[in-house]
């Protein structure tokens, strides 16, 4: 048990099948199908519709809780010349979990450590921007076809992400419902019909992001967060770093506010990748 528990949560954004789980560890088909069937029951492991297995919220709530706050400094820093909150989110398979906070919001409006938000298109962009093609498709018709000017809008969006660093979510009457009603959905564990739903429903009657041709610099702009990916030692977005101002914030704040993001999470990925 033990070592189907390290090897699971050695690679968090990884699926093993049970084949997989009895070759690597050399135990029996029966063993292992008895473990993980036990492991999957409490909530330690999560089962897939392909039938893998994956680090469950069970096993993510065993961590330390002091691992998941020692780059604290790092938000604190952001969120003080930020002069926003600024909370730090883990992927947990379908779902983006908020692991540490700090500062505060000029709106008021916070974001909690263990906020559970389903990683549904279109949120979750900072997750995908840097995967590949078909990954970016699973996401994106993981909540119905896209029609043909959502597709168009957010392969560009996510070629801009990918070229400045960080996603930028605008701040609207549709969003605030939507963020509110996906959190408590959220919270129910993975996402659902209901969810898909309602955010394909924001995708189609929103606009996604901010394109630079579209960040005018005299004009104001309602910004919700702004976040950028954490790279692990493999490449791949594990964690992101996101400021939320929930504001009205010029061309150049929004600019210099994602540069100040980008570069707290650069920080926290190169602590990541250095040996402990």
């Amino acid at each position: 048990m033990i070592a189907i528990m390290e090897l699971v949560g050695s690679k968090p954004g990884r699926s093993f099948s049970l084949a997989e789980i009895t070759r690597e560890l050399g135990i029996s088909r029966a063993t292992g199908h008895a473990i993980v069937t036990t492991l999957a029951g409490h909530h330690w492991l999560v089962r897939d519709a392909a039938g893998a297995y994956s680090r469950g919220p069970g096993m993510a709530a065993l961590t330390g809780t002091a691992d998941e706050r020692i780059y604290h400094g790092i938000l604190r820093d952001l969120a003080e010349s930020a002069s926003a909150q600024a909370f730090l989110a883990r992927r947990d398979q379908n779902s983006l979990v908020v692991i540490d906070n700090a500062g505060e919001s000029p709106s008021g409006m916070r974001i909690d450590r263990r906020l559970r938000m389903p990683l549904v298109a279109p949120f979750g962009r900072d997750y995908v921007a840097w995967g590949s093609s078909s990954a970016q498709r699973a996401w994106l018709e993981g909540v119905g076809k896209p029609s043909t000017e959502l597709a168009r809008r957010m392969s560009t969006v996510l070629n801009e992400i990918r070229e400045r660093g960080y996603v930028i979510e605008r701040l609207s009457r549709e969003y605030v419902r939507v963020y509110t009603a996906l959190r408590a959905l959220g919270a129910d564990g993975e996402p659902d019909a209901i969810t898909a739903r309602l955010a394909r429903a924001f995708a189609d009657l929103t606009v996604i992001d901010v394109l630079s041709s579209e960040l005018t610099e005299n004009a104001t702009h309602s910004i919700a967060t702004i976040s950028a990916p954490v790279f692990d030692a493999d490449g791949l977005v594990t964690m992101s770093v996101s400021a939320a101002p929930f504001a009205e914030l010029s061309g150049v704040e929004v600019r210099r506010l994602g540069e100040q993001v980008r570069a707290a999470a650069r920080n926290i990925g190169q602590h990541l990748t250095q040996p402990r």
